[in-house]
């Protein structure tokens, strides 16, 4: 019987071009250093391409739509090492000594981050009991556990976190589901990873790492670092104007710190679930891209309550391909329920502290749960609105910011204090929020980005309705430069459909 082929003596790195960032040119040249007999290859973006569409052309439907180039970076080391074997190591990694000893006799060699890591808000929330690093990763050509791998990143290609698309989360949900004859080596974290991530670090403290025990530090310092305790970079350091009032009358105004609960929310406290609840019928483009908008919260802890009383079970096969259990579709016969029984009907279902109107046409922003669930627990309040919304009209090309006034779709409301929705076919969510106004202490946040209420010509209220909101908007951005600029910045943060291409033409008004 043949014997196995080991790990061949090969290092792989990778970026963007031949012009390694000087910051971890000293780092990269580590692993060269220590190890002057084995081969080096630095694996461009071209390069990769050019590799995948060689020997797995089928995968780049997949790599070609990943919106974020560090996502392609995670999952081209999972093709590499499976073709060509060896050691593939993140260039924020700095190598103390030789790894030849460490790889003797191995097959597949992965490494666990620190404890630490697995307390952090996004591990809790993400599940996670332990995190495997791929930061860091060594293998024999052809090793079982790669295919097993590839068709993983198949499943997860639409997850909006890197760290579940292609990331360290994806690959340790990876390792737990593994084929039987995959044999896998796990080097401690004192061994690769003795340095905290800085979101550890400013929980638990920056510790020493001990470099005589060592054989390699992770510096994280790359692309794909760690999110810090509580919320994305883009969110932080936020401070967000508010009123508040208690059984409609006011009694407080000023500026909200939302990175004080982010605070909290990173050393231990409750984090309650908040169920946003759709109520959805044939427009599945639509709910598809309010999925999409779900699934890009930077707030994990939510579930997604979807109501379909349509004809057909396309959106229920829609999301049974995220295969994400947070997001539920309950679908009814279509009977002719008015919205308002329809509401009801996804409130019974939810199983949050808190309930969020998630309208299946609009379009909502990452943020927009942490910043409204902050401000809730930030000012003890029984439920947020925002006082003004983004308004978007793509077919005649016109953005506005809203009037001033409570917005009844971008309620969060603690769900014991809501109201049940009156039998209505439109307008059901009005006498609710005025319930909920009039009977408890709410906050408007003056977010009016956190929330795009869109026109597209099959709304519930009509062309008039729309028009006397634009004419109430304190910010217009008509067609123009000015409105392709505001578009463009939307489309970075927002899903938004080929349809709102901003060369397509303008059609006629409507008389």
């Amino acid at each position: 019987m043949p014997e196995k082929t080991l790990i061949p003596h090969l290092i792989h790195q990778t970026w963007k071009n031949t012009d390694v960032p000087h910051k971890w040119r000293e780092w990269s040249e580590s692993w060269r250093r220590h190890h002057r007999d084995w081969e080096y290859r630095l694996w461009t973006d071209a390069d990769n391409r050019a590799f995948l569409e060689e020997h797995y052309a089928w995968f780049l439907p997949v790599y070609d739509g990943y919106r974020e180039p560090v996502k392609r970076a995670g999952a081209i080391r999972y093709f590499v090492l499976d073709h060509f074997g060896g050691l593939y190591v993140d260039l924020d990694f700095e190598c103390l000594r030789p790894m030849t000893e460490l790889f003797a006799g191995q097959e597949l060699v992965l490494g666990l981050e620190p404890e630490e890591h697995v307390q952090l808000p996004s591990s809790r929330h993400g599940g996670m009991r332990r995190i495997v690093g791929n930061a860091f990763m060594a293998s024999r050509p052809g090793h079982p556990f790669w295919p097993h791998v590839h068709r993983r990143l198949v499943g997860a290609h639409t997850r909006p976190d890197t760290l579940d698309a292609t990331g360290p989360f994806f690959l340790t949900r990876s390792v737990d589901s593994a084929p039987e004859d995959a044999p896998i080596t796990f080097l401690g974290a004192a061994t690769l990873y003795p340095k905290l991530s800085p979101a550890a670090a400013e929980l638990f403290g920056q510790r020493e790492d001990d470099r005589d025990l060592a054989h390699a530090v992770h510096h994280w310092s790359g692309a794909c670092v760690r999110e810090a305790p509580g919320a994305p970079a883009a969110s932080r350091g936020r401070q967000v104007r508010f009123w508040m009032s208690q059984d409609l009358q006011p009694c407080v105004r000023g500026v909200v710190d939302l990175d004080a609960q982010r605070r909290r929310w990173a050393s231990g406290s409750p984090a309650p679930t908040v169920s946003c609840l759709m109520v959805t019928k044939g427009r599945l483009p639509l709910a598809e891209r309010a999925i999409r908008c779900f699934l890009a919260q930077t707030y994990t802890r939510a579930e997604l309550v979807v109501v379909d009383d349509g004809a057909d079970g396309a959106l229920a096969d829609h999301v049974r391909e995220h295969a994400d259990p947070r997001i539920r579709v309950h679908r009814l016969p279509p009977e002719g329920r008015t919205l308002g029984a329809l509401r009801n009907i996804a409130v019974d279902l939810a199983a949050g502290t808190y309930v969020c109107q998630w309208d299946d046409d609009d379009l909502y922003a990452p943020e927009r749960l942490e910043v409204q669930l902050a401000a809730v627990l930030a000012l003890d309040a029984t439920a947020c609105f925002l006082a003004r919304e983004r308004l978007w009209w793509p077919a005649r090309r016109k953005l506005a910011i809203s009037g001033v006034r409570v917005w009844e779709g971008s309620m969060l409301c603690a769900k014991d204090a809501l109201p049940r929705y009156p039998e209505r076919r439109r307008g059901e969510d009005s006498p609710v929020a005025e319930a909920v106004v009039r009977g408890g202490r709410t906050v408007s946040l003056d977010a009016p980005e956190l929330y795009t209420y869109v026109f597209h010509g099959a709304n519930t209220f009509d062309e008039s309705h729309f028009t006397s909101l634009f004419d109430a908007a304190t910010q217009v951005w008509p067609s123009g430069d000015a409105y392709a600029d505001q578009v463009r910045a939307m489309a970075k943060r927002l899903p938004l459909a080929p349809a709102d291409d901003l060369e397509a033409p303008v059609p006629e008004p409507s008389r």
